[in-house]
């Protein structure tokens, strides 16, 4: 529905009941009828009851769950709930606002409004009050205060105690969000160029929203399993006897571990899809060894493909066209590891099939996932480039220098702007020009979205693990995300904890940092306790930069050693349960890392503990992010609780004062938990799980166990098995409910270990009732 509102015209439409897509023309003119991020199929799709009418002053739109208002004269847009409740509102006649190329929306801020997400950020998890800046940036070594980095999202998540509401801002250019800090009446959000064009997507609870969002811009699907064990990185492992030596290690030791990274020392000269033959002459024999020991190889991939003639990759690129230009039809040229290099064009189909082409002699050796970095684009200067070359190769430093903070806005922006390609770059699509200004956000999406689908032409019916440092709104359709360069320091093992809730609440569900750090030396403390936290990481490895101390388990003497494999075989254990979160992520774009606020949004009280999270439904933790600290606070919220190690039990509503001994995260079980684990083994698939531990705590829960076959696309042709859990009492007893909801599988676990209060039953994994103390 097309209307007139104070000099522009304004497209409304409904999508869902609760999502709204509300598109302004500029000056006049619709010139965008396209999205990088929204199936415009859906949209095209969508068939809502929608109730029009309108008077001398307004219009009026309705649904089964909204009422819209709009002025004609000011253009101000107001949203009601259906009980006459607004949940947003426009800022005076501030709806829409031009100055120049640049468009603006302001939004009134409500009286105890909180706002969440935006993609991969630091500071603190409400970003009332805060600038966020929307263009994806290398912020190498970064602190709290750095804004932007890797990954910006354009799209955030209201929080009010009456109702939850989400925007998203579908417009790729360089943008900014100022949530209330030039004024704490009104948030607004402004583009450098292109068109106002956002949704709107009510609750009223905090994971509708993410559903509703997640709809849009897609999900995830499901990993393979492997992918939830343990990592192992560094850069770099860089020859055979070297990887040979580390995978033995893990082995010999007992440590469950089943990824092993390969960064840019494998290549030749640092040259993208080569091998360096001096460095691993047997590379073919080393993934085949490395195979039966139970290891995964990950290969690091960056876009940058280095200026020589006689270098294949770069030969086809340049006969076919494939890489970026500048306007006067000249390549474009940067300095990135391999020196000067070309860029690929990702927009244009035909260059990303190019680029997946290029995995087929690793897949076919069998690497399993492949690593998507410096794909923000990082460009180097040459000046900056010979600068990296003497500080890690000539002088051996461990960190790169620290870049003085900018002293104003304009600063920041006009120093992020030199890290990438110039903005004038071009890139094309259907013959169609976009400047780089306008694809540098999506740029890393593209690239991610070029290794999926050439994953899928080589090997149709096996799920690819691909991790990236960059991305936009819609990556978890493709890839799981790292948080890129931190350091070893207490400050980023607890930014950590606030950055990847942000990017969870997001829409992405397959996130980690680097656990251990990547710049600087990390000390044993550090260490076991990031180890610790890195447990309810979804995606869980331990990275770590050139020249810096060795980072793995047995690195730090036998204590951390034992710390180490007694957390790490936890995971093992917790991956069922975490697999089958992963099906609801699937399904409805709901974390597995969930900040309180998911699981319990009526409670205001959780807003002040940042420093928590949930893992999954039932996991509470709390993780230890101080220097010698061996005790901490915790706040449980409303319902019982009970700790993991002792099984005592606390009524929550307030905080309590908990032991953190070196070799234990505090950790709360919330009541009703039904936790599903498996035996620990050195790695997934060395042993047949046939039998599926259930932990089962008092009280009335429900839990959607999934299984399938862990590697294959089979799922989507119904191969997989969804089962309910739920306890409840009967009297006196304490019963479990076993009820499949789908049953297409038919490996799997074979029996039930239930374990409730210190007792344990063997059954039969059937339907049925059972009584379990």
């Amino acid at each position: 529905m097309t209307l007139k509102v104070k000099d522009e015209l304004l497209k409304v439409s409904f999508i869902t009941p609760k999502i709204v897509n509300f598109h302004y023309s500029k000056n006049g003119v619709f010139n965008k009828d396209y999205s990088f991020c929204v199936e415009y199929q859906k949209l095209k799709n969508s068939n809502v009851e929608v109730n029009f009418k309108e008077d001398e002053k307004y219009y009026y739109l309705s649904s089964e769950y909204l009422n819209i208002a709009i002025s004609k004269e000011l253009g101000k847009v107001s949203i009601y709930d259906k009980d006459g409740n607004l949940i947003l509102s426009d800022y005076e006649d501030k709806g829409y606002v031009k100055e120049g190329s640049k468009i603006f929306t302001y939004k009134e801020i409500k009286y105890g409004e909180a706002f969440f997400g935006f993609g991969e950020r630091l500071g603190s998890l409400n970003k009332k009050g805060q600038v966020l800046i929307n263009w994806n940036t290398d912020e190498s070594n970064h602190s709290m205060n750095n804004d932007p980095l890797y990954q910006c999202h354009p799209f955030f998540i209201s929080w009010h105690p009456k109702a939850s509401y989400g925007l998203f801002f579908d417009n790729t250019f360089f943008s900014y969000f100022d949530m209330g800090r030039e004024n704490q009446s009104y948030y607004y959000f402004c583009a450098q160029d292109g068109e106002l064009d956002y949704y709107f997507i009510y609750g009223p609870s905090p994971k509708e929203v993410i559903e509703g969002y997640t709809f849009l811009v897609g999900r995830c699907h499901m990993p393979p399993l492997w992918s939830l064990g343990f990592h192992q990185s560094r850069w770099s492992y860089d020859s055979e006897k070297k990887v040979y030596e580390v995978a033995e290690k893990f082995r010999k030791r007992k440590i469950p571990c089943d990824a092993i990274y390969l960064d840019i020392d494998y290549m030749k000269g640092y040259r993208v899809f080569t091998v360096n033959r001096k460095r691993f002459p047997n590379f073919d024999k080393m993934a085949e060894d490395l195979k039966r020991l139970g290891f995964k190889i990950v290969l690091i991939i960056d876009p940058g493909v280095k200026w020589d003639k006689r270098y294949e990759v770069f030969k086809e690129g340049i006969e076919k066209d494939f890489f970026c230009k500048r306007e006067n039809g000249k390549i474009f040229t940067g300095y990135v590891w391999p020196g000067k290099s070309v860029f690929p064009d990702f927009l244009r189909e035909e260059a990303r099939d190019f680029w997946g082409e290029n995995h087929r002699k690793f897949i076919n050796l069998g690497i399993s996932g492949f690593w998507n970095d410096m794909n923000e684009p990082s460009i180097f200067s040459k000046i900056e480039y010979l600068a990296m070359k003497i500080l890690f190769h000539i002088l051996k430093l461990k960190e790169p220098p620290k870049l003085k903070s900018p002293k104003s806005f304009e600063e920041k922006i006009k120093r992020i702007k030199k890290k990438t390609m110039d903005e004038g770059v071009i890139h094309k699509l259907n013959g169609k020009i976009f400047y780089h200004s306008e694809i540098h956000n999506i740029y890393g999406l593209l690239m991610n979205k070029a290794t999926f689908e050439g994953f899928l032409k080589i090997k149709p019916n096996e799920r690819p693990f691909i991790l990236t440092r960059s991305g936009f709104s819609g990556i978890q359709k493709y890839s799981a995300v790292w948080c890129g360069d931190n350091k070893s320091s207490w400050e980023n093992l607890f930014s950590s904890i606030i950055t990847l809730q942000n990017l969870s609440m997001s829409g992405v569900p397959f996130v980690g940092e680097d656990v251990g750090g990547f710049w600087g030396d990390c000390d044993k403390e550090l260490f076991a306790r990031w180890i610790e936290l890195g447990v309810f990481y979804p995606f869980f490895r331990v990275h770590t930069a050139k020249n810096t101390k060795e980072q793995e388990p047995w690195s730090f003497g036998e204590e951390v050693e034992r710390i180490a494999k007694e957390l790490i075989s936890l995971r093992y254990r917790l991956i069922p349960y975490i697999y089958s979160l992963f099906y609801e992520a699937k399904e409805k774009g709901i974390p597995i890392l969930r900040s309180l606020i998911l699981e319990f949004p009526n409670i205001r009280e959780v807003l002040n503990h940042e420093d928590e999270f949930m893992f999954g439904p039932f996991i509470l933790v709390a993780p230890v992010y101080e220097k010698n600290h061996r005790e901490r606070n915790v706040y449980l919220p409303d319902g019982f609780w009970y700790d993991f190690y002792t099984g005592k039990r606390y009524r929550g509503g307030s905080s309590i004062k908990v032991n953190a001994p070196l070799n234990k995260i505090p950790l709360f079980i919330r009541e009703g938990a039904i936790i599903p684990m498996w035996d620990v083994q050195s790695y997934v698939g060395e042993k047949n799980q046939e039998i599926l531990t259930l932990e089962i705590y008092p009280g009335e829960g429900k839990f959607l166990y999934y299984e399938d076959d862990g590697t294959t696309w089979d799922y989507e042709k119904g191969i997989y098995n969804l089962v309910e859990f739920s306890t409840f009492k009967r009297g006196e007893q304490q019963v479990l409910s076993v009820r499949f909801v789908h049953r297409g599988y038919e490996g799997g676990a074979k029996f039930l270990n239930v374990h409730y209060c210190k007792k344990e039953k063997k059954i039969d994994f059937t339907e049925g009732e059972f009584e379990i103390n």
